[in-house]
């Protein structure tokens, strides 16, 4: 069989397109991830604001539900509640995804930030802390207000 001789030209242009193949599905991949946390923020955030915070808490991180027994969250955010009263239109202004937050083991977080526009607390701002399991859901791991 007779050997083929490649342009180096060619064959740099194969490799970079490779790359650039394998940057765009792990981008697809990432986005999909994205949007799924967010979902899972959103859906979880809404609990709260129905007032379910047993089953908010349920849906959290193990990390989340070893800070507070489900008696303490319950009183922590019914306080948390009467202080800021309803959301009035949440609105996110930016995520971002990190591999380490200060306190918390290593893996997969993404972190979104929202102005809720609390009735009681209009300028007071939500952090909203997610952890990506093993079973490759994201959960809850941990909520700032500010």
């Amino acid at each position: 069989m007779p050997e083929m001789k490649t342009n180096p030209a060619a064959r740099t242009g194969l490799s970079l397109l490779a790359a650039l193949l394998v940057l765009a599905l792990a981008g697809a991949a990432w986005a999909g991830d994205n949007q799924q946390a967010q979902a899972q923020a959103q859906r979880w955030l809404g609990l709260l604001g129905q007032g379910e915070y047993g089953a908010a808490y349920d849906l959290a991180a193990p990390i989340l539900q070893k800070a507070a027994t489900p008696q303490k969250w319950q009183k922590l955010m019914s306080e948390l509640a009467a202080k800021t009263g309803p959301a009035q239109g949440r609105k996110l202004l930016r995520g971002q995804a990190v591999t380490d937050l200060p306190g918390a083991p290593k893996g997969e977080y993404y972190l979104l930030l929202y102005s809720p526009g609390f009735a009681k607390m209009p300028q007071a701002l939500e952090q909203v802390a997610l952890i990506k399991g093993a079973d490759g859901k994201w959960r809850v791991a941990g909520y700032y207000l500010r």
